[in-house]
């Protein structure tokens, strides 16, 4: 300053030296106003120097120096945000750099260009810049004379800015990548490098290529960490995009701090409220997934209050935030906040779309959900089938919102069929799951779609359970296992909910080792969850068990229904499930000869069961079991007694044609014909035969079995024809059903072998009892059967005075006996000892 004044003297004393002396000043005045703007940051103080300066240079016409001295004052209006002055010193200043080079193209030109491009892309001016920009590069590669230049490349990145404004991303990416090779070469590990990789990572962004846009914004914040400020925007800005990425990929844990450190760096700057209102809704959303409600919901509400102030409280931002704070309210339970911060929501649509829209039919979804939770399912019913209705309606009109949008009406779809079935219409909910999974089917493979679809096949499935149609529900589920595999892998929560449910289809189906293989895997997987539920642990135990048993794995099943149990008794208001269990664990202890053990088990059950629903089925089915145990161990007036109630108990819930009706009666036969009232006991052999006839029609296998039941009566009452008839009848089914060399029919034809040797049919007998030894003996699989029939064919040899061929199959009968781990003292050894030893008196006399 002091030099500046003292020119200015020698300027006044010295008239000859004029205007080199005013050159001085302004240059002078110049780096006066550089130091002031670059070094002490005080702008206004450096603008004063330049239009010092300007004025300086004007005066003397030097049109480089007015030029140059208009774009440091422009330089300056940029940093004060004053854009509309900048454009005007930068234009002003390409004149003057134009007439000062005359026809040659100069540096100073190019970055003028270079200014007002930028000052154009900060006015949304971009095509204008983007010509601006190309005319800057035009001129430096033509003065530079090579490509490997930082002010090229800082011209090529800001093409690419404009570039991906424009929507031209091909055309960005490319010059994004040349301008990064260029700084990368000559810079190294440098912030301008950064700068381009949160470039080239918006791009892949936008090209929706998650895994290289990620790639490149990791990188981009490595950088801007090491040389920018925590607080920094740029920064903030890099971090705002990867927790976005991030969010995409379903990884919400590490984007939340991102999302968090972007935050601090927006509240630093001016003008960034939308950026911050968007960073609170992506906090909202990920939030959400990590299962903190509250945070989310702060995290929305302040978001709402943000885009009150700068877009209004009537915006569709806002309508969008208030139907997310809708949902949380939801899902905490606050169904009153809920449904007022929905009407809000449909207040705000009403004004901006009118009735018919599909943001009205998104509202309507929300309101169904939540009429759903409160059970309230005709009013859901009707929620989900309006919005059906208006998504049908809009999409269809639309067929480039159909292309892209569809999945929403299988949204509706699926409701609306959850609806139905929730209401207990199975067979109306198939049509809408089926056709819901047939549009995401032709949606393509987006994995959020591949869900939906995997959510339908599984509702689909349940429903064809519940219609009886197990042929087609077990490929159902097993889609839906195939897609949540895919996405989720076998270690998912996801994965054991379907397997849980396949697995138990495939029980019910009698798919004993498919069944057996999943519900193991989803009882191992439910036991490491940190929170699963204990219900379904303890049913998929409880199924096990039942696998178990039919396998004749006893021991296993006992295993698991004791596990089972201890589960169940944990549980509150559980006493239905519970009595279940203890119902298992009797009929594992009657199987293993445990009656006393298994009695307290079914009474244990049925007092349970009683306490909390009366009578039903499967109450009947619980006294039925008592009952056998008893007549098991002789308390026949206990048994027959069980047996009255329970027939009665079926009678009344299940009807008379019902086959535990037929069942029943069969065990009371049995308890008759135990007590000797051989009368009572046929009564209810052929009660249960009617029944069965009139359920199964008559060409049924247990049809033949209560034939079987009805000839035994007759035996004992001596009559052998009628007994022959029944027997006879059931042979004829039973070769019908089962072919001709099924163990069953080995069986009749031994019973009829009796039956025709009681009335001295001896050739008929020895037929019966050759036709039954013939598939016992092939078949192995009763040896007992094979022994009593030897013994009995030597019974007929004897009574034809046949000894030799008796005895020779009295000795081979002994020999099955003992095979078979009978000892002699067995009443049917012992018999047949005894028949060997006359057989040896005879022959030896």
């Amino acid at each position: 300053e002091d030099v500046i004044e003292l020119t200015k003297l020698q300027i006044k004393e010295n008239a000859d030296n004029k205007n080199e002396l005013s050159h001085k000043v302004g240059t002078m005045l110049v780096e006066m106003g550089t130091l002031y703007d670059q070094k002490l940051n005080k702008q206004s103080k450096a603008l004063t120097y330049l239009q010092k300066a300007l004025q300086e240079f004007q005066a003397m016409k030097e049109y480089n120096w007015i030029g140059d001295t208009l774009s440091l004052i422009g330089v300056i209006h940029v940093k004060k945000s004053a854009n509309q002055k900048a454009l005007k010193c930068f234009r002003d200043s390409l004149v003057m750099r134009k007439l000062a080079s005359g026809k040659k193209e100069t540096a100073g030109v190019a970055e003028t260009f270079h200014h007002i491009g930028n000052c154009e892309a900060r006015e949304g001016q971009f095509e204008d810049s983007l010509k601006s920009y190309k005319e800057a590069l035009r001129i430096k590669k033509s003065v530079f004379h090579r490509k490997g230049y930082l002010s090229i490349a800082k011209t090529e990145h800001c093409m690419g800015l404009s570039m991906l404004q424009l929507g031209n991303l091909d055309d960005a990416l490319e010059s994004f990548e040349a301008s990064i090779k260029v700084r990368r070469a000559l810079l190294g590990d440098h912030l301008d490098v950064a700068f381009s990789l949160h470039s080239i990572g918006r791009i892949f962004f936008h090209q929706n290529n998650i895994e290289d846009a990620t790639a490149c914004l990791e990188e981009a914040m490595k950088l801007k960490l090491r040389f920018l400020p925590e607080k920094h925007m740029s920064l903030a800005e890099t971090q705002h995009l990867l927790a976005s990425l991030y969010i995409k990929k379903q990884n919400y844990s590490p984007a939340v701090p991102l999302l968090k450190s972007a935050l601090l760096g927006y509240k630093g700057t001016r003008d960034c409220d939308i950026m911050k209102s968007d960073v609170l809704d992506l906090l909202g959303d990920a939030y959400a997934k990590l299962g903190e409600d509250g945070h989310s919901l702060l995290s929305y509400e302040h978001s709402l209050k943000i885009k009150k102030v700068v877009l209004g409280k009537d915006g569709v931002a806002c309508a969008n935030v208030l139907m997310e704070i809708g949902k949380l309210k939801s899902m905490k339970n606050d169904i009153d906040g809920a449904l007022f911060t929905f009407k809000e929501v449909k207040r705000i649509q009403k004004i901006l779309f009118g009735k018919n829209h599909l943001k009205n039919a998104d509202l309507l979804i929300q309101v169904g959900l939540i009429q759903d939770r409160l059970g309230n399912y005709d009013m859901a019913a009707r929620c989900f089938a309006e919005a059906l209705r208006m998504r049908r309606k809009l999409i269809d009109q639309n067929s480039e919102i159909g292309g892209n949008q569809s999945s929403l009406i299988a949204e509706a779809l699926v409701h609306t069929g959850r609806m139905h079935q929730s209401k207990g219409d199975h067979l109306k909910s198939l049509t809408f799951f089926k056709e819901a999974i047939d549009i995401y089917r032709k949606s393509g493979g987006d994995e959020d779609v591949s869900q939906e679809c995997a959510n339908a096949c599984r509702l689909l499935g349940l429903s064809q359970i519940a219609c009886g149609d197990n042929e087609n529900a077990l490929p159902s589920l097993a889609r839906c296992l195939e897609l949540r595999e895919r996405t989720y892998g076998t270690e998912s929560e996801q994965w054991a909910e379907i397997a849980y449910d396949l697995g138990i289809a495939k029980c019910q189906a009698g798919i004993y080792d498919d069944a057996l293989v999943l519900l193991d895997k989803c009882v191992l997987l439910l036991k490491g969850f940190e929170t699963s539920d204990p219900e379904r642990l303890s049913n998929a135990l409880l199924h096990l068990g039942k696998i178990y048993l039919k396998k004749r794995s006893v021991d296993n099943a006992m295993v698991h229904f004791d596990e089972a149990l201890v589960i169940r008794k944990k549980l509150k208001k559980n006493e239905i499930g519970v009595s279940e269990v203890l119902f298992q664990i009797g009929g594992v202890r009657e199987l293993k000869k445990q009656y006393l053990e298994s009695l307290v088990c079914y009474e244990e059950s049925l007092k349970l069961r009683l306490s909390v629903l009366g009578e039903d089925e499967d109450t009947a089915d619980i006294i039925s079991r008592i009952g056998e145990v008893r007549r098991i161990r002789g308390q026949y007036d206990l048994a027959l007694e069980n047996f009255t109630l329970a027939l009665d108990m079926y009678k009344n819930t299940v009807g008379e044609t019902h086959l535990s009706v037929a069942n029943t009666y069969h065990s009371l036969g049995y308890v008759c014909d135990a007590k000797n009232d051989a009368q009572k006991a046929m009564q209810n052999h052929k009660e249960g035969l009617s029944v069965r006839k009139l359920i199964l029609g008559g060409d049924h296998v247990k049809i033949a079995a209560s034939l079987d039941d009805v000839a035994g009566m007759y035996q004992k009452q001596n009559e052998q024809k009628k007994a022959l008839k029944c027997l006879t009848e059931a042979l004829r089914i039973r070769k019908l059903k089962l072919g001709g060399n099924d163990i069953e029919i080995g069986k009749t034809l031994f019973g009829m072998g009796i039956i025709f040797a009681a009335i001295n049919d001896s050739e008929m007998a020895m037929d019966c009892y050759s036709g039954s030894l013939e598939i016992s003996s092939h078949d192995g699989s009763n040896p007992k059967l094979e022994a009593q029939t030897l013994h009995q064919i030597g019974c007929v040899h004897a009574e034809n005075c046949n000894y030799k061929e008796a005895l020779q199959n009295w000795r081979t009968c002994l020999s099955k006996y003992r095979e078979g781990g009978l000892r002699d003292d067995h009443y049917m050894v012992a018999c047949t000892l005894g028949n060997i030893e006359m057989a040896e008196n005879v022959l030896n006399t």
